[in-house]
């Protein structure tokens, strides 16, 4: 529960990420409208299809991490590396986040640019279903901060799980997504920039959490039980 937890408050208090890299897709989706019961609605609709998405990429990251550590294998244990791989995932992007230092590549080109006029058409119907399909598209779009969690549920290697991380971390960003797109601004600037530092923190502590879990020798060396065992 405290895992669901940790991860729930790094989608929280990551929305601030969310805004700037996303903001403009729950602004179509608002459209003209004024905050209403409607507006309302068309956005929590959207952020369903995000959460559908993140939910399949969270079961799929599962999948494919209980199939690999099913292999057979007597040189390394699968789970254990994938775990502190996950952790160092987590790690680097928080660091990367809070400007610890900097990527030279830009992995990614200027997806928003491509994507807002797909969104603007895909948009253009009024029902609920094109609503939701644009959510789901949006939830494929580069993220770090997906790729961080999506990073533990594959180190999970169990699909529930992975499901169960997914959907914590897209909760946590529903609340200034929907905020936003109702026509509120959320937060100002400054407070954005701080409380994304603070979202880079939590990503960085989970990520070394995992590690940690992830070596037994360490583990052992903190644990009263294993220190009397062994002094007999």
């Amino acid at each position: 529960m405290i895992e669901f937890l940790a991860v729930f408050a790094g989608g929280l208090l990551g929305s601030s990420h969310c805004v700037g890299m996303c903001g403009g897709f729950v602004m179509l989706v608002g459209g003209s409208q004024r905050p209403s019961r409607s507006a309302v609605l068309r956005q929590l609709i959207y952020a369903s299809g995000r959460l559908f998405t993140y939910t399949f990429l969270g079961v799929m990251a599962g999948y494919a991490g209980m199939r690999l550590t099913a292999l057979p294998t007597t040189l390394v244990n699968v789970q254990r590396a994938f775990s502190i791989t996950a952790g160092a995932v987590m790690i680097v992007i928080g660091l990367l986040t809070l400007g610890v230092f900097r990527f030279p590549i830009r992995a990614f080109p200027r997806v928003e640019a491509l994507v807002v006029p797909v969104f603007r058409h895909f948009l253009g119907g009024t029902g609920g279903r094109t609503v939701f399909l644009a959510g789901m598209a949006n939830g494929f779009l580069p993220c770090g901060l997906v790729y961080a969690f999506l990073a533990m549920s594959l180190a999970s290697a169990r699909p529930v799980q992975g499901a169960l991380l997914m959907l914590a971390f897209g909760t946590g960003t529903v609340p200034a997504m929907t905020l936003l797109g109702c026509g509120s601004s959320f937060v100002a600037q400054h407070t954005r920039a701080r409380v994304r530092q603070i979202a880079a923190v939590v990503v960085v502590l989970s990520g070394a959490v995992t590690v940690y879990r992830a070596i037994p020798s360490m583990n052992r060396c903190c644990d009263p039980a294993s220190q009397v065992s062994s002094a007999h």
